[in-house]
């Protein structure tokens, strides 16, 4: 955008000049209320899904706490095989009592 270097000479073409500014200010207003209404819509898209979430999670929260626990017992009932089986042939193995 060039500056204009040359001063009105009558009030007329002040004012003209100062309208232009103004259907310019009023053209980038514009744009920037639309884009600041889709930049409202974007950000109220966490905030849903946070809500959804919530109150899915308070739906469903017996469900929920039931897959926790049987997961959590399946995994010890795991791991507690895996440690006492080979403890138990640790036991043997040390403590065999040599048949007669």
């Amino acid at each position: 955008m060039a500056k204009n270097t040359s001063v009105p000479a009558s009030i007329d073409e002040k004012i003209d000049q100062i309208v232009l500014h103004l259907q310019r200010m009023d053209r980038r207003d514009r744009l920037r209320t639309i884009g600041g209404f889709f930049k409202f819509i974007i950000s109220l898209i966490p905030i849903l899904l946070v809500v959804w979430s919530a109150w899915y999670f308070v739906q469903n929260w017996d469900e929920i706490m039931k897959q926790i626990a049987n997961q959590a017992a399946s995994s010890a009932a795991e791991y507690t095989q895996k440690q006492g089986s080979g403890l138990l042939d640790q036991f043997k193995k040390q403590y065999d009592v040599p048949k007669k």
